[in-house]
């Protein structure tokens, strides 16, 4: 019995994390959800609906009645979370002080002390530490800043709304559904300590990339498609306007960002160097009654004039085309199948085709990976 408490505070702990983590949540408000807290918005969204906390943790939680219920946005991820978390007992906080017996803090309405889950978290990490550790380290290794605890999850759903996975649409659209949520005041309530979280994560993924851009141009990466030009004009600028700049402060990292940004957006595959009046994805959404202040790469068009391609970008084609390849040639397919995998290759075939006539046409030389590749492939 003892052992199965244990793992329940480890399995609880996990699940703190993953709320924590992926809602944007002060941790006092995390600890005041209740069961039923998890509902479905108008757009088949997820939002937790709890109230809202200045942080501190250790007062008693307001009656029901005396506080007006808030929504926070969030991913399907924090679904199974606060499902499980109903599961494990019949108390009405998902974050109950004990979930073995009654204490003074539960008769209170009182949530697991802030403290008490910080310890539960670190055992935790300690856990799977001495379980799913292999040669390689710690699976989960030590944070090099300093402990891990509760307040420190906050901004990691600023991190994840700004850069968002590439690749993945499905969560892409989830989370731009909470950057949209958030940034336009979800319930007319908007979170502007998150928001000034939201502007220098945004900041610092932009610094990033510029850094990235202009080391892979200066190591001789090939840019092709009808914006290269502009591409490399644009990264150049941006690394001189960014260079030596410290910015601590929300309002000058929105101004920086504001004023400097390159408007080059990597997506999986492709490179739009925005221009509002000559972008392929424009006219779906004005017809749709759409604000159009940045891409949308589910809508991109093949003969935008906005597009560039990187060699990062043809390495991902690559994949994608040998992927569409091995469809269109498997006999087990049907014959509709295996078409439309053709009629899906011949494009990304031809982006291909052309970055690499361009590449010789400007005397560079080919990367060495793809050389490689293609000696395997002969």
């Amino acid at each position: 019995m003892r052992e199965v408490n244990q793992l329940v505070r480890y399995l609880t702990a996990a699940c703190f994390v993953v709320i924590c983590y992926l809602s944007g949540m002060r941790s006092g408000e995390v600890f005041q959800l209740r069961r039923g807290c998890l509902r479905e918005d108008e757009n088949g969204g997820f939002v937790l609906v709890g109230r809202r906390s200045k942080g501190a943790d250790h007062v008693p939680a307001p009656d029901a009645d005396e506080t007006a219920e808030r929504p926070w946005a969030v991913v399907s991820a924090v679904v199974p979370a606060v499902e499980m978390l109903e599961s494990l007992s019949d108390a009405e906080l998902l974050f109950p002080p004990s979930r073995q017996r009654t204490t003074v803090r539960s008769r209170r309405k009182q949530a697991k002390p802030t403290g008490t889950m910080n310890d539960d978290v670190r055992e935790f990490i300690d856990w799977v530490n001495e379980r799913f550790s292999g040669p390689d380290g710690p699976a989960i290794p030590p944070d090099p800043a300093k402990a891990v605890h509760a307040s420190r999850f906050r901004r990691t759903l600023a991190y994840f709304v700004v850069r968002r996975p590439g690749g993945l649409a499905a969560a892409q659209a989830q989370y731009g559904h909470v950057k949209a949520k958030v940034t336009l005041g979800y319930a007319g309530d908007a979170d502007t300590s998150w928001m000034e979280d939201l502007a220098i994560e945004e900041l610092e993924m932009l610094s990033e990339q510029v850094d990235e851009d202009l080391r892979a141009l200066d190591e001789g990466e090939h840019i092709s498609g009808p914006s290269a030009q502009e591409y490399r004009r644009r990264v150049r600028k941006a690394s001189a306007a960014f260079a030596g700049r410290v910015v601590n402060q929300a309002d000058n990292a929105r101004r920086l960002s504001a004023s400097k940004h390159p408007d080059i957006h990597h997506g999986l595959g492709m490179t739009c160097v925005w221009r509002l009046e000559t972008a392929g994805c424009r006219e779906e959404r004005e017809a749709a009654g759409l604000d159009v202040t940045e891409p949308d790469e589910q809508l991109c068009r093949a003969t935008c004039t906005n597009l560039a391609y990187t060699d990062r970008d043809i390495k991902n084609k690559r994949l994608e085309l040998a992927s569409w390849e091995a469809a269109a040639a498997d006999r087990l397919s049907p014959r509709p199948l295996r078409d439309r995998a053709a009629a899906k290759a011949a494009p990304i075939r031809a982006v291909i085709a052309v970055h690499e006539q361009d590449r010789r046409g400007s005397g560079q030389e080919e990367p060495m990976e793809e050389q490689a590749d293609g000696a395997q492939a002969t």
